[in-house]
């Protein structure tokens, strides 16, 4: 184990532990009441509430829809004519981003980040939103992409601070699928777009980033003081702010100090091995420009240098002197050193929210209460799973617990506060692609009243599954819900047929856990199911059986 960040990590957890107990004023879950306004989202995106509380709202294949509070309806904007999924692309272009001006009230002005179909790039513009219309679009930055079969981690989300300074993730467009769900650092001349050492590990690539600009008024941008790469310096790109990212698929701002969050979803890997760890989620946090040090670190491990071609493995890197050597770097060898994250979880799916700033003047009915105030929110696209990060004065962590635990969020791909202090979540949809029961809730808070819930009864990822059973709520905590659900065909076979071929096959649940554990390929098409060695066999054993147990054709009554 590598023990670079340990005094840190080891430091955090001595805080949660010591200042537990002030977690305990959140209020409880009944208090909070959860409502839904627009269904029928196609692989929603994300939001950008506007001060009169509209949500701008982008699906991944194109649209961007307008829902007004006043008229309680959804109108479709535009229409992006963007590259998405197909055999021979990449996995996860689209309309990815949006976000509004700190001005717009007065401008007008909206940002998305989009996959053309003209080009292989990824186009930063703004708009004038005038009319019920998106028009005048000024192209402020192409971020060059591949688009090879297998390719993914795309990133593409958007965020102002206080200071005018627009953020924006990009991933590092790699196929994780070659590497055993460890480092993607294939040498091997033609595998380029298995290498993210030429775009996450790469001074002089603005993929695998966070990028922070300075909007111009005609359309263009600025480069602030206080990037990682000062403007001019060689092999550089000074719109980086920190390098060193797989898939920062979402991110939160805190606009009071300008300080950056943001989620990187880990790689697949179960469990560790002589290559490197087992895969982690992170949540970072960048007070200052940094390396966060993928595809050479994860959480606070290293992971060691591998020759894909001799299939050996050599010496782990060193977090204090990483160095990208790769034929396919074309930035500076010599990289700042890595820094730890904000915390670390097994890998799932987490992403940053935004941290909630409670403000009597500003805070109208149903707004998140005072004793969320300086709580970073974040959220499991997984699991549905809510968490807060209290922050003390400096933003150092004081506790961190799992918020909403009775609440149904189904694959969350995006949370906002409007400036009334009310929370609304977007939900991606129940697959993985081109799903169409995506929608968008409202989070309110009202002290004092109870059974406020909106009922929307059991996790339709379950559906028909029995709901006493153990093995069904291990299934809905579980990240098996991220390619699997029971009625409707994700990444991953429906349970329903998984079942229908296995039910009467002997020795099929011994076969069906031994293959969770381990992992599979070539079962149900090409896409891997990864490994989950994290569960021990009674629990897999139980989960077989849950799905087993569905009747044939899928539904149980």
């Amino acid at each position: 184990m590598n023990l670079y960040f340990s005094k840190k990590i080891f430091g955090l957890v001595l805080l949660a532990s010591t200042f537990l107990s002030a977690s305990e004023e959140i209020p409880p879950d009944e208090h909070f009441r959860v409502d839904t306004l627009v269904e029928g989202l196609v692989d929603a995106m994300e939001i950008t509430v506007l001060p009169t509380g509209d949500v701008f709202i982008v699906e991944r294949t194109g649209g961007l829809k307008w829902y007004s509070p006043k008229t309680e309806e959804t109108k479709l904007v535009k229409t992006f004519d963007v590259s998405v999924r197909r055999k021979g692309i990449s996995r996860e272009t689209g309309l990815l981003g949006i976000t509004h001006d700190p001005d717009f009230m007065r401008n007008g002005w909206i940002y998305c980040y989009y996959s053309p179909k003209k080009e292989e790039a990824h186009f930063l513009s703004r708009f004038t939103f005038k009319a019920g219309e998106l028009r005048d679009e000024k192209i402020l930055l192409k971020v060059p992409q591949s688009r090879k079969e297998g390719v993914c981690h795309e990133g593409g989300s958007l965020a102002f601070d206080g200071q005018g300074h627009l953020f924006l993730s990009t991933g590092d467009n790699t196929c994780p699928f070659k590497s055993n769900g460890s480092a993607p650092i294939d040498e091997r001349k033609g595998n380029e777009h298995l290498n993210a050492q030429r775009s996450a590990a790469n001074t002089n690539d603005l993929r695998g980033k966070i990028l922070r600009i300075r909007p111009t008024q005609a359309g263009s941008y600025e480069i602030p003081a206080g990037n990682l790469f000062p403007k001019g310096k060689p092999n550089t790109r000074p719109e980086i702010y920190a390098m060193g990212c797989r898939n920062p698929w979402r991110i939160g701002v805190n606009r009071e100090t300008g300080t950056v969050y943001w989620g990187d979803v880990g790689p697949d890997a179960r469990k560790d091995t002589s290559r490197g760890p087992r895969g982690y989620c992170e949540i970072n946090q960048a007070k200052t420009a940094g390396n966060y040090g993928w595809p050479y670190f994860v959480a606070d491990k290293a992971y060691a240098y591998h020759d894909f071609e001799a299939g050996k493995t050599g010496d782990r890197f060193d977090p204090k002197n990483p160095a990208n050597k790769s034929r396919l770097n074309t930035g500076l060898t010599d990289l700042p050193p890595a820094r730890s994250p904000f915390w670390y979880e097994p890998r799932s799916c987490y992403c940053a929210g935004p941290v909630f700033h409670y403000s009597s003047e500003a805070h109208q009915e149903g707004g998140l209460p005072a004793e969320l105030d300086q709580c970073l929110i974040s959220y499991d696209w997984n699991t549905g799973r809510m968490q807060l990060s209290k922050l003390d004065d400096n933003e150092e962590l004081v506790w961190k617990k799992d918020w909403l635990t009775s609440k149904n969020f189904v694959h969350p791909s995006d949370v906002e506060i409007g400036t009334d202090g009310v929370m609304y979540v977007l939900e991606y949809s129940s697959v993985w692609y081109d799903g169409s029961d995506g929608k968008l809730k409202r989070v309110t808070y009202t002290p004092g009243s109870t059974n406020l819930a909106e009922d929307e009864g059991p996790d339709p990822r379950l559906q028909g599954l029995d709901a006493d059973h153990p093995g069904t709520k291990l299934l809905g905590e579980a990240t098996c819900l991220s390619c699997h659900q029971t009625q409707v065909t994700s990444i991953g076979p429906r349970y329903a047929d998984v079942a229908d071929r296995y039910r009467d096959q002997e020795g099929a649940q011994d076969l069906l856990a031994q293959r969770i554990i381990a992992g599979s390929v070539g079962q149900w098409g090409e896409v891997p199911m990864p490994p989950h060695p994290q569960y021990s066999e009674e629990q897999v054993s139980q989960m077989v059986d849950a799905i087993l147990s569905l009747e044939p054709g899928g539904h149980k009554e």
